[in-house]
């Protein structure tokens, strides 16, 4: 290890008001002004990590509202480096149970080196001073994982084998009841969650549609097995869908008018899960699509479930580990991701995942930190 380096860092600068996207340069900093000596940074009984992959997602846009605003997570730390879920690598260790080499998965800062567990980006947090349901998003700790060894690229640990897939898996098998020979729709089907969500619903026989915003996405989700993928931007989704539906199983990552044209599709009895709204995070309260089919949740009877990944992760989180990486490693499920080379992309990688990711093809946004992956570049 070279003693002193740089540490370039992405700065969560500002809060970002309610309805607006983050802007690069504003809100999200790249500083490239700080060192580290990685041979004598005092390590308190913790571990020095290197960032490999970065992961931008969707759920990262809720942390930036200012501190007043209730949600369900806690907000990040203004002033701070950006907090999201990382792969990092073990460079040294005080600790019992991290080794030297440890490749390992979770929220860590978003910089070149980090001191674990970090603290500059922490927030206190005591639940009595958050409201009910508030989530400490700093407690979803960096876990070792395996070395792949060739048998995959690193990238899918922040996709089919990160949150993202993580959240597609745990959900459907919580709340699909899949049976062969029904229908599901997957709004967002080119995501790392829709993308995941495809496939289960093949392996379990159904037949399904799927919607996103590009032609090369629509290919994307076609080569996942998708029966029915299609451009909402050029064919509307209830054009779609009742030319299609019904549909017995809505998967939601969409909000707004994907919403409303998947309950509009629905049969009598069907299930929605609610995984996310992305076309709205970033949208004005009095602007955003008003819903206005609810009566279909009593007429047609249908049951719909929110959720949030850590309430699953005690009763799925075994079974995702243990079944996801063989699978994958089998060719039984597919992943893909865009790779944004350099930190210094990192703060524009974020922003394309709140405004529908890049078009140039299918697939997770991957922020890497230097080095080779298998991924196509950005």
């Amino acid at each position: 290890m070279a003693p002193t380096v740089k540490n370039p860092r992405v700065t969560f600068a500002s809060e970002v008001p309610e309805g607006c996207f983050p802007i690069v340069g504003e809100h999200l900093v790249f500083d490239n002004s700080r060192i580290i000596d990685l041979e004598s940074v005092p390590l308190n009984g913790g571990f020095l990590t290197q960032a490999l992959l970065l992961s931008p997602e969707p759920y990262m846009r809720e942390r930036m509202r200012p501190l007043t605003a209730q949600s369900y997570s806690t907000p990040m730390v203004v002033g701070a480096p950006v907090v999201g879920t990382c792969l990092v690598k073990v460079l040294r260790s005080e600790k019992e149970g991290v080794d030297v080499g440890d490749l390992m998965y979770g929220m860590s800062h978003w910089e070149a080196y980090t001191v674990q567990p970090y603290v500059e980006g922490r927030r206190k947090y005591r639940p009595e001073d958050w409201a009910p349901g508030t989530f400490d998003m700093d407690s979803l700790v960096l876990t070792t994982v395996p070395d792949p060894k060739g048998a995959f690229p690193l990238t899918r640990y922040c996709n089919i084998l990160g949150t993202p897939g993580m959240s597609g898996y745990v959900s459907f098998e919580k709340f699909a009841q899949a049976k062969a020979g029904e229908t599901i729709f997957v709004s967002a089907g080119a995501s790392g969650v829709g993308s995941m969500v495809i496939q289960l619903a093949k392996a379990k026989g159904m037949k399904v549609i799927a919607s996103a915003g590009s032609d090369s996405k629509v290919e994307y989700m076609r080569s996942l097995g998708c029966d029915l993928p299609f451009n909402y931007k050029k064919t509307h989704y209830q054009e779609f869908l009742s030319q299609n539906g019904p549909v017995n199983l809505f998967y939601d990552n969409v909000g707004g008018e994907a919403f409303a044209a998947g309950l509009e599709a629905t049969a009598p009895f069907s299930r929605v899960i609610v995984c996310g709204m992305i076309s709205e995070y970033n949208v004005p309260i009095d602007k955003r699509f008003g819903i206005q089919n609810t009566e279909l949740i009593f007429k047609r009877r249908l049951t719909i479930n929110g959720f949030l990944l850590p309430d699953l992760i005690p009763e799925f989180g075994a079974k995702f580990f243990q079944d996801v990486p063989v699978m994958l490693s089998e060719g039984k499920l597919r992943s893909q991701e865009v790779v944004y080379k350099g930190i210094e992309k990192a703060a524009q990688a974020l922003v394309d995942t709140l405004t529908s990711g890049s078009d140039v093809s299918g697939g997770k946004l991957v922020v890497e930190m230097q080095g080779k992956t298998m991924g196509s570049s950005a």
